[in-house]
C-alpha cells in the first residue's frame, strides 16, 4: 500500500514561523501588522468612521459657522434653525440609552435655568440623536427639562456632523460661529465655566 500523500495541516508539514531566518520572521510579522492595521482602516471607512477614528473629526470646529441640521421638532414636524439666529446656542445631544447624558441632565437644567436670568435669549437645544423617538421624548419628560427639544430621528449623522461621544455640548454664539465644542458630559461648574465663550 502506498504511502499517504502529506497534508498540509499534519505537524510534519506545519511550517514553524521559528524555523525561518531571523530576517523572514521579522519580514512576516510586519506583513501581518501591515494587514491588521489596513484592515481596521477598511473597516472604519465603510462603517462611518467609527471605531481607532478621531471621534471628533466631522463635529464643527471652533471657529466654523455652524451648518443647517436637518431636525424635527417634538411634534415631527421640521425644526425652524432660523429660530436660532442672533442667540446664544447650546447644543446638547444626547441618547435616553446614555448614562453619562442621564447624569448630567439635572446640572445643565439648573445651569439653564440660572444663565436664562441673565440672558433671556439663551437657547438650550436639546438634540437626541441615535435613538427611539419616543424613549427621547419620555426621557425628556421624566428629567422635566425646559429646554428646547430637537430630534434626528434615530441617525448619529446630523447634516454634515457625525456624533461619536454621548453626550457632547457644541456653544454657537449669536453670529452662528461654534466656539466651544466638548465630547463629554459636563457638570454646573464646567457648563457655567465654558457659557462665558458666548455669554457677554
Amino acid at each position: 500500500m502506498a504511502d499517504p500523500i502529506p497534508d498540509a495541516t499534519t505537524p510534519e508539514t506545519v511550517l514553524s514561523l521559528r524555523s525561518l531566518p531571523r530576517r523572514a520572521q521579522l519580514a512576516l510579522s510586519l506583513l501581518l501588522i501591515f494587514a491588521i492595521v489596513a484592515g481596521i482602516l477598511l473597516f472604519n471607512r465603510e462603517n462611518g468612521g467609527g471605531g481607532l477614528t478621531n471621534p471628533g473629526a466631522t463635529l464643527p470646529k471652533v471657529g466654523d459657522r455652524l451648518a443647517a441640521l436637518p431636525l424635527t421638532d417634538a411634534s415631527g414636524a421640521p425644526f425652524a434653525m432660523a429660530s436660532l439666529a442672533g442667540h446664544p446656542v447650546w447644543i446638547n445631544i444626547w441618547a435616553s440609552w446614555c448614562g453619562p447624558c442621564r447624569s448630567e441632565m439635572p446640572d445643565l437644567q439648573a445651569v439653564y435655568e440660572q444663565e436664562r436670568v441673565s440672558h433671556p435669549d439663551l437657547v438650550l437645544l436639546s438634540l437626541n440623536t441615535a435613538d427611539n423617538r419616543q424613549d427621547g421624548m419620555k426621557f425628556f419628560a421624566d428629567l422635566h427639562l425646559t429646554s428646547t427639544l430637537a430630534f434626528n430621528d434615530g441617525s448619529r449623522d446630523i447634516g454634515p456632523y457625525r456624533i461619536q461621544n454621548f453626550p457632547s455640548n457644541i456653544l454657537v454664539d449669536r453670529s452662528g460661529i461654534v466656539r466651544r465644542v466638548l465630547q463629554q458630559p459636563v457638570d454646573k461648574a464646567t457648563a457655567t465655566q465654558e457659557l462665558t465663550a458666548i455669554l457677554p
